[in-house]
């Protein structure tokens, strides 16, 4: 740092306050490249023991042995295992061997289970497939296939029933050879295989056609089947995923129909108040009834997210019944809060 008396904007100071200043400032900067060449020393020990004893081959491997027997809670089954039996979902909830490959093979059957889920998060193959046998990656890889297919053949022997991949189907003549039994199925009617381009008369499916129409059912746009609402709103979730509209069929959103019936609503909010007030006076029924019929017709589009709730009490004699399974449970069911569905554990991970 140098003062100058040349500058034009200053007055020049004396030249006894000029050598005063001179020395301060040689005064402080020699004080700051002393702190900061202190600051600049790094002590090293030769005590390892400072930053604390590290640990030894045996404690590590004990200590690795301990985290590996600590034993977990399956969410399906309840019972306790090790972390090395265990697998987790993305959500954290975890799963036994047993139970996770069981909903794997229970989806190959169920397509409403399929793609394995929990808490709406899909659940990937490569978690579980080291844990499963050839077989039964295969079976899975099939059912892949099969709920993939628009157009599915199945075999025409009613004791086998089996799928049949695309590429066993003939394209010229729709023959589909079966893998299993071997049996000839033709590709358009599902029936035992026949020469020529007109299929033969299904009596038994024209007669489910018929019903579906004086029932008042509706076909599923994806796979066909007939769908029954027996009560609720008019959006129907398939068994295939498929979404749409119960009144005209057309896929979930895309039509201009109401989304409610409110005479199914009402139908609904009975059911909800049999179910968990079965012997109410005629009066009190009614406006219990009332009060849940209001309260469903906003909450008719429930998605259930983080709003159920345990109920242990009130089950009837042959317990609570899930009404997505139909399965009964004795200990308890879980009731959302919004729409008062019940549901078991199970669906409440894996279906919805």
């Amino acid at each position: 740092l140098e003062l100058s008396n040349n500058d034009p904007e200053i007055e020049a100071p004396p030249s006894s306050v000029h050598d005063h200043l001179q020395g301060e400032v040689h005064d402080w900067m020699s004080t700051v490249s002393g702190n900061i060449a202190a600051a600049s020393v790094v002590e090293f020990s030769d005590d390892e023991t400072e930053a604390g004893p590290a640990m030894s081959y045996v404690e590590r491997q004990a200590d690795t042995i301990k985290k590996l027997s600590t034993e977990f809670k399956c969410c399906t089954c309840y019972d306790r295992f090790p972390r090395a039996s265990m697998v987790t979902a993305k959500c954290g909830d975890r799963y036994c061997i047993d139970c996770m490959k069981g909903l794997f093979m229970r989806s190959t059957k169920d397509e409403s289970l399929y793609p394995p889920r929990c808490c709406k998060q899909k659940i990937p193959l490569d978690l579980i497939a080291r844990h499963m046998e050839p077989n039964e990656l295969a079976t899975f890889e099939l059912a892949i296939m099969e709920y993939a297919t628009q157009k599915k053949t199945y075999c025409s022997n009613p004791d086998c029933a089996t799928f049949i991949v695309p590429d066993r189907i003939e394209p010229g003549t729709n023959r589909a050879v079966c893998p299993k039994c071997s049996a000839e199925t033709c590709a358009i009617c599902n029936h035992e295989f026949h020469a020529g381009s007109d299929c033969p008369d299904d009596p038994l499916l024209r007669q489910t056609r018929e019903l579906a129409r004086e029932m008042g059912w509706q076909t599923c746009n994806a796979c066909h089947r007939e769908v029954d609402l027996r009560s609720g709103c008019n959006h129907i979730t398939c068994r295939c995923g498929a979404e749409f509209c119960y009144i005209c069929g057309v896929r979930w959103k895309e039509c201009t129909c109401a989304t409610a019936d409110l005479h199914r609503i009402e139908e609904r909010a009975e059911e909800i108040v049999d179910r968990d007030a079965p012997n109410l006076l005629p009066q009190e029924r009614r406006q219990r009834v009332d009060r849940v019929f209001a309260e469903l017709q906003d909450r008719h589009e429930c998605e259930h997210s983080r709003r159920f709730e345990r109920v242990f009490y009130g089950a009837p004699r042959r317990g609570f019944r899930c009404e997505m399974c139909d399965a009964r449970h004795h200990k308890y069911i879980l009731r959302c809060r919004y729409c008062y569905v019940d549901v078991c554990e199970d669906c409440r991970r894996n279906r919805i």
